[in-house]
């Protein structure tokens, strides 16, 4: 920097208008002489320093704080050794460089930002780069490139490329690329993302991801498309369209949920409308109005539908239950279950099974099954032994129409 046109010694105040070149604030009071001082040089900031109106300059620098109470407009910003800066009005300058906190009441267009402690934009605030070491709240509008925030991130709207948030990201509404937080992401509103990778929980709104892993539990109030998702615990969703699903723990969707691919559930899973899959698997227990997968459905323990379930392969696990009637090419029904109807090209009952109309080309129905209503086939069928049925067998030319 060159020699100071203009210095300002500490505790002292000084009505100024135009300087000619640079300016030394040393702990200091700036008047403007008519609204605006305008520095066409550099400031440099010694000490906790302050300007009563608005301030222009080629750049700022230093280590002291400085508090604008009006507009700063200025080149790049570079604070050092724990300073701040405050602007009453609104910010416009290149870089800026702020090692502990950052306020600007009123708008904010720079390039990047970087701020140690906490940032807090009142306005709306459009930039490059923002890193932030701690806490960055916006309270308006936030649009960027990339966002990195090592704490706290809290924003009305934010639009950005990418945003990786260390603790909490909470925001009515949220565009952007990918998106990476290590605790919790909560979006109140409509989002629209390509991939999402959180450690904890996220509650939505409503929205559009291509690709979620989310570590604990991911809820959506509204209709949430994607293509995969994969949630290590629960999902919750008004409803569903999709690609693929995959969901360790518990999953439940208050009206319909539609995916091209596969449903892969380990625990439970309640829908209040109807699953359409290619394929579905579920661990424990499924409910829903009905479902239909065009290759294999799967479920571990129990079934419970009310207007049937279809797929091309079906099978129930052992001492499974299954409420509503089930279709299939292929029906496989492990030991110790038991079904409402059954409609199936070819249907194989393991021991102890227990049915009650079963409708089939081909049936193997094993030792100890139960069937307490019809049974009728058209090709051919094989009963173990102490199988109890309400009535024989009965060969016929057309099997009934399934429900689905």
């Amino acid at each position: 920097m060159s020699e100071f046109k203009e210095r300002v010694g500490h505790g002292q105040s000084a009505t100024l208008s135009v300087v000619e070149g640079d300016l030394l604030l040393e702990g200091s009071t700036v008047i403007p002489a008519d609204r605006l001082v305008e520095v066409r040089g550099d400031v440099l900031v010694k000490r906790s320093s302050e300007v009563k109106g608005d301030l222009k300059a080629g750049s700022i620098r230093g280590d002291g704080d400085l508090e604008v109470r009006g507009n700063l407009e200025t080149g790049d910003i570079d604070f050092r050794n724990g300073a701040s800066l405050e602007v009453g009005g609104n910010l416009k300058s290149g870089d800026a460089d702020v090692p502990h906190t950052l306020r600007v009441a009123g708008t904010t267009a720079t390039g990047d930002i970087r701020v140690g402690g906490t940032a807090l934009f009142s306005g709306a605030a459009n930039t490059r780069d923002v890193r932030v070491g701690g806490t960055l709240k916006a309270m308006a509008d936030l649009k960027a490139d990339d966002v990195n925030v090592g704490g706290v991130l809290e924003a009305k709207a934010l639009s950005c490329h990418d945003v990786k948030v260390g603790g909490t990201l909470s925001a009515d509404s949220l565009d952007a690329d990918d998106v990476q937080v290590g605790g919790t992401l909560k979006v109140a509103g409509e989002i629209k993302m390509e991939d999402l990778v959180v450690g904890g929980t996220v509650d939505l709104g409503s929205g559009s991801i291509q690709d979620a892993h989310v570590g604990s539990a991911l809820r959506a109030t509204g209709e949430l498309r994607f293509e995969d998702v994969d949630v290590g615990g629960h999902l919750v969703l008004g409803s569903g369209k999709g690609q693929t699903a995959s969901i360790g723990g518990f999953l439940e969707v208050s009206k319909d949920l539609s995916l091209e691919d596969e449903l892969t559930v380990g625990g439970r899973a309640k829908v209040g409308g109807t699953v359409r899959a290619d394929s579905v698997s579920v661990g424990g227990e499924l409910e829903a109005q009905s479902l239909t997968a065009q290759s294999k459905l799967a479920v571990g323990h129990s079934l419970a539908t009310s207007q049937g379930a279809k797929a091309d392969e079906v099978e129930i696990g052992n001492n499974g239950s299954v409420s509503g009637p089930l279709v299939g090419q292929e029906v496989r029904v492990k030991h110790g279950s038991t079904t409402d109807d059954i409609y199936a090209g070819s249907l194989w009952l393991g021991d102890d099974c227990s049915v009650r109309n079963i409708y089939a080309e081909r049936a193997e129905v094993g030792r100890g099954c139960r069937v307490s209503g019809k049974f009728q086939y058209t090709e051919a069928i094989e009963l173990g032994k102490d199988v109890r049925l309400a009535s024989q067998p009965e060969k016929v030319t057309t099997l009934p129409s399934p429900p689905l």
